[in-house]
């Protein structure tokens, strides 16, 4: 174990055997019940749409004859809970890339027809509206015998994340686009796994903000991210798939992940940063053992107190 990652307090009440996935929604009902709460997912991406999508959002009300005909829909949709050290996480699994890619392009963009990178698999939403909280917090609020929701919304509103969520939402595919030619399993077992990866490299992000909000160092979260995917998903730490996934070796960069994480200075000094960031992978693999396995969060938390590099 490297100096300075044993003994840290706190750690001890951040350890999570297992990580616990509610289902709550499945299948084609997914894209609908999330229409519920975040409306502006009616608004198709086109040109122009975004002035829709935006009173969509902020008013609760979808567009007048909207539909959902946008999505196509699969059978293993699904929105679970994620339980984690740093509370339950919300995530939306979309086994179609196409409706992967609309949600991006409706929540992340205001329903713009713009293009999403193949090497996009996974991405987190913060302080979205949630306009199903408002009407459960109504119907509460009417239930208890109020009778001014107008001025009672407002006070609830005021308060700091209040109506807010957090959405982790997670697509099909290769992990960071490696195919399963270059991995030790095969074509459905590489795509299994590569969920399990993706999903659990996005909540170790949000256990990361929640816990430590001011830290926040690219390359190094994104290197301890995918420490938290593959001990989970896979059971191990794999120095070798880390590598593939960042495009990282011993003798500079090889194309992959790690030049989305850099500035342009940082860019210019690509090939030196991936061969460190190379050797780091293999120090993590020689610390990975049984505690690290069954306590990927535990081993997050160790890792980003003291962290091995900073860029």
């Amino acid at each position: 174990m490297g100096p300075g990652l044993h003994g840290r307090s706190g750690v001890g009440c951040l350890a999570l055997d297992v990580i616990r996935m509610s289902s709550e929604i499945k299948g084609r009902a997914t894209i609908k019940a999330l229409a519920g709460r975040f409306p502006q997912l009616y608004v198709a991406p086109a040109e122009g749409a975004q002035e829709a999508n935006r009173l969509a959002a902020a008013r609760g009300i979808a567009p007048e004859g909207a539909d959902l005909d946008h999505f196509i829909g699969d059978e293993e949709d699904a929105v679970f809970t994620v339980e984690t050290p740093a509370g339950p996480v919300e995530a939306l699994f979309l086994r179609n890339r196409d409706d992967f890619e609309t949600f991006l392009r409706i929540v992340g963009h205001k329903s713009q027809p713009v293009p999403i990178a193949r090497t996009v698999g996974a991405i987190t939403y913060r302080r979205l509206a949630d306009w199903g909280k408002v009407a459960r917090a109504r119907e509460e609020y009417l239930a208890g015998g109020g009778d001014d929701w107008a001025s009672e919304f407002k006070r609830l509103a005021s308060v700091p994340g209040a109506f807010r969520a957090e959405l982790v939402v997670v697509s099909e595919g290769p992990y960071s686009n490696v195919p399963a030619g270059m991995t030790p399993y095969s074509g459905k077992e590489w795509l299994r796994m590569s969920r399990g990866i993706r999903l659990n490299h996005e909540c170790a992000h949000v256990v990361c903000r929640r816990l430590m909000p001011d830290d926040v160092v690219p390359v190094w979260d994104e290197v301890t991210a995918d420490v938290v995917g593959l001990l989970r998903a896979t059971g191990r730490y794999d120095a070798r798939l880390a590598a593939l996934f960042l495009g990282v070796t011993e003798g500079g960069f090889a194309g992959g992940r790690l030049s989305e994480y850099l500035v342009d200075g940082q860019l210019e000094r690509i090939d030196d940063i991936a061969t460190e960031v190379h050797t780091t992978l293999g120090l993590i693999n020689s610390m990975c053992g049984e505690e690290q396995e069954s306590d990927p969060f535990g081993f997050l938390v160790r890792l980003k107190g003291s962290p091995l590099f900073r860029f």
